[in-house]
């Protein structure tokens, strides 16, 4: 049942973390689009649209990175009613976050604003989705 609840987690977590991250950059994208003719499913092109996004654009990316990693983390917590639950999520979404600093050209500063975003917002994310021990009475 434990290893239920813990897989269970894992995977809420993560959805909720796509969900909320992919959320944010959809904005960027609304508020922020690519020039017209900007094939986005050419990497180069991409990488060109990334580097030219004003700071606006990296704010609201990292602010959805942020909430998406709280929650993510903290409702993988609850659910496995374990912290590690949580801190699996993170270093899953860390993962991610360092293949992306590598794939996609970016500011040294967005990069390790966003490490420390994935390793803090986890830490307090696992830490408050777990259980409250019993009072004693």
């Amino acid at each position: 049942m434990k290893a239920l609840r813990y897989a269970g987690g894992i995977i809420a977590g993560m959805i909720a973390a796509f969900a909320l991250v992919a959320s944010a950059e959809a904005i960027v994208h609304v508020l922020y689009p690519p020039p017209p003719g900007t094939n986005m499913d050419d990497f180069e092109q991409v990488k060109r649209f990334v580097a030219a996004l004003p700071l606006p654009a990296y704010l609201l990316v990292l602010t959805g990175w942020l909430i998406g990693t709280f929650v993510a983390t903290w409702l993988a917590a609850k659910i496995a009613r374990d912290p590690i639950a949580g801190y699996i999520v993170g270093a899953l979404l860390l993962a991610g976050g360092i293949f992306n600093a590598i794939k996609i050209p970016q500011p040294v500063w967005f990069s390790i604003v966003s490490f420390v975003i994935y390793i803090g917002a986890t830490w307090v994310g696992a830490r408050a989705g777990r259980p409250v021990p019993a009072a004693v009475v």
